[in-house]
């Protein structure tokens, strides 16, 4: 039985299967996976994040795969540049587990909310049970588990992991964005999530596809492109409402999955509540 560790990716672990290896590193720019023959040889790739000398029994390795079209090559970990309204702006990738996307702000009050998604199977089938959820804190009202189907009902997009990760990000841009047109909002909001994917799908690549026509070096029409374009515009219309409160942009910030982080375990909770009422949704 072969055994696909993913070292770098949307979601590290070890699958076994190569589709639900490959929904962790399609579009992840650096990503780094290989194919083993056992399971020890698989975790000891992941443990040590991909660094690993153990041969790989062949088939699939990493190595900067993007196909998404987009590969900045060599990732080793966290990010030291950062992002603001106006794109890109400094720094390449090096260690560190997680670092936030933004510009500087004058916001004298900063709150969080955390997302996540979840997704049994992963892409496997077109009724996958999945959700994101969005998590507050304890008891706040606005927290959120809510099934995929709910929010795709209609269309012929398959649930996955990442589809679902962008969801939850849409969903909390939407309340900020609402709060700040109702007047609700005294201070900027941060957005934890740990899908690097969602975040630079949103704060780095789409550029880059936008100009090619959202279609990769393939020719290939670019996963959840409707999600990530529409996502994209929230984004840019929070910052439009930030700069004027000179709040500066809306920060993303990168939280390692599954490490006890309360926030991120909270918001995997709701997200796989959101998947167990999938195809309850009427």
């Amino acid at each position: 039985m072969p055994y696909y560790a993913v070292a770098k990716g949307s979601k590290t672990g070890v699958y076994n299967n190569w589709e639900a290896c490959k929904e962790q590193v399609n579009g992840y720019s650096g990503a780094s996976f290989k194919k083993f023959s056992t399971a020890a040889e698989a975790n000891a790739f992941v443990s040590s994040g991909g660094s690993s000398s153990t041969p790989s029994s062949g088939g699939y390795s990493s190595g900067g795969y993007s196909s998404g079209g987009y590969s900045s090559g060599g990732y080793s970990g966290g990010y030291s540049g950062g992002y603001s309204s106006g794109g890109y702006s400094s720094g390449g990738y090096s260690g560190g587990s997680s670092r936030s996307y933004s510009s500087k702000s004058n916001s004298s009050t900063t709150s969080r909310v955390y997302v996540d998604g979840a997704s049994r199977g992963n892409g496997q089938s077109s009724n996958a049970p999945s959700g994101y959820g969005v998590y507050y804190g304890d008891n706040d009202s606005r927290n959120a588990a809510v099934p995929l189907d709910q929010v795709d009902r209609g269309t012929s997009f398959k649930p996955t992991n990442q589809r679902a990760e962008l969801h939850g990000m849409n969903h909390a841009l939407r309340n900020i964005h609402n709060d700040l047109k109702l007047g609700k909002a005294t201070g900027k909001t941060e957005i934890h999530s740990d899908s690097r994917y969602a975040i630079q799908s949103v704060n780095e690549w789409s550029d880059k596809w936008a100009t090619n026509g959202w279609k990769n070096s393939r020719g290939e029409t670019i996963a959840n492109h409707d999600l990530i374009r529409e996502t994209v515009a929230l984004k840019d219309s929070v910052n439009k409402e930030y700069n004027l409160r000179n709040w500066g942009s809306v920060e993303f910030v990168h939280v390692k999955g599954h490490s006890g982080n309360p926030g991120n375990e909270a918001a995997d909770r709701l997200a796989n509540q959101g998947a167990d009422n999938y195809g309850k949704y009427k």
